[in-house]
């Protein structure tokens, strides 16, 4: 049996990050921590010293060496700390802001671009795209209208879309 692509690096006694092997020995020649920025978000960063001082250096953009204008983060939020490049993304802020789930203020549904017509009972998929609205349906179930939004992300935004973390559960939730 081949061995695992990735590994994981202690970076607390009680924090460990995951990163592609072939990337161990640079990572490891540096000393990393986890701090978090203002989303609350937990961060893996270095301090580096330039001619100008010392600044902090992400381990993404340390991986990836992003051009002007662009930064590195990692696909997948709600999990552990992942730095293997399969799951880090190079984009712009306006891209980013695709990657980025619901925002969590008082809204029906715990899906992004899903809300709840109390008028049909039902639950409407939406999307904006280039400015514009476009209403995906309405459906019974909320993983339903959930999943089509995922559809529509993958269509207009391509790999680096925001998926809805849609999991099977036994009772759909209806209302």
């Amino acid at each position: 049996m081949a061995s695992q692509s990735w590994c994981y690096l202690k970076i607390h006694p009680n924090r460990r990050v995951k990163i592609d092997r072939s990337d161990l020995k640079r990572v490891s020649a540096h000393s990393w921590r986890v701090t978090y920025g203002t989303t609350g978000r937990a961060r893996v960063v270095t301090s580096v010293r330039t001619p100008n001082g010392t600044r902090s250096l992400t381990l993404g953009k340390f991986l990836m060496n992003p051009r002007k204008g662009y930064q590195v983060y990692p696909r997948r939020f709600e999990q552990e700390l992942d730095y293997r490049k399969e799951n880090l993304i190079v984009c712009t802020l306006k891209e980013r802001q695709r990657l980025l789930p619901k925002k969590r203020v008082e809204t029906s549904s715990r899906f992004r671009g899903v809300s709840y017509m109390k008028s049909s009972k039902k639950w409407r998929a939406s999307i904006e795209v280039k400015g514009k609205a476009m209403n995906l349906g309405d459906y019974v179930h909320e993983t339903q209208a959930a999943l089509a939004y995922n559809k529509a992300a993958r269509t207009h935004f391509g790999s680096i879309a925001y998926q809805n973390p849609v999991q099977k559960s036994k009772v759909p939730r209806k209302d």
